[in-house]
């Protein structure tokens, strides 16, 4: 593994091979229940986006040292005070008509799961800059996925795009529910994972050998016998080749 990766390599990996929403299914809830326009669908990709590249930058800067169980709950805080206004700017400032959703969803931004299993997983591990290398990348796919299921679910489910009427000749009123969402997902994950099998087999061909390495140095213990060889080896013997050890009987007990 390259220890000095790259913008590009951090982008394409985790914008696109290993997209948090399509491919990790992290953040699914607020994707699924608040994505209905593509106005709010914004709104809570520029929420994602803040708090993705303070908590980061906060994970890989001050919170190496600090265990874990009290990381995370450090990644909610930074959640609160960043998203928060965030919410609050949109209900007082802008012209963005908040719907109930965008009011319970904005907030649980805060406690996603994105940014912990980024945080976690690479943050507190590399660099400040690698650190905000991957906040850019992550956040930039789960932007994309929530641009597109907002405008998709707008246009098909009320004939609209940000608002503005679109001449459709059918609307499809399950799109704006939550079962149409998933679906639209299920598109999403499939044509993903044709995309990367076609230009990235070589990620694939790694991951299938390292997983057939992997069950080859699985060293065999303990194989179970056979019943012509339990039959013709000592009881006592087996036992003690399973960790079994069974005391000798004194006399007068049975």
């Amino acid at each position: 593994m390259n220890k000095n990766p790259s913008f590009k390599d951090i982008l394409k990996k985790g914008a696109l091979i290993y997209n948090p929403v399509l491919v990790q299914l992290v953040g699914l809830c607020p994707v699924v229940a608040a994505s209905t326009t593509f106005v709010q669908a914004a709104a809570l990709s520029v929420a994602m986006c803040i708090e993705l590249f303070v908590a980061c930058f906060a994970a890989s800067a001050f919170l190496r040292n600090i265990p874990r169980w009290m990381r995370v709950p450090v990644y909610f805080l930074i959640g609160i005070m960043f998203v928060c206004p965030v919410l609050y700017y949109f209900e007082t400032y802008s012209l963005i008509n908040i719907s109930l959703g965008m009011k319970i969803y904005i907030p649980l931004t805060a406690i996603n799961s994105v940014v912990a299993v980024h945080c976690e997983q690479f943050a507190v591990k590399n660099s400040v800059r690698l650190a905000l290398y991957d906040a850019a990348a992550s956040g930039i796919g789960v932007s994309v996925i929530f641009l597109i299921t907002g405008a998709v679910r707008e246009i098909l489910g009320n004939a609209t795009f940000a608002g503005f009427a679109v001449n459709i000749p059918v609307t499809l009123r399950g799109m704006t529910l939550p079962f149409g969402c998933l679906i639209l997902l299920g598109f999403l994950a499939a044509g993903l994972k044709a995309f990367t099998a076609k230009y990235f087999p070589v990620r694939e061909e790694k991951e299938e050998a390292a997983e057939a390495t992997a069950a080859e140095e699985v060293p065999e213990t303990n194989p179970v016998p056979t019943a012509e060889e339990f039959a013709s080896s000592d009881l006592d013997e087996f036992l003690k080749t399973l960790g079994i050890e069974i005391p000798a009987e004194e006399d007068g007990k049975k």
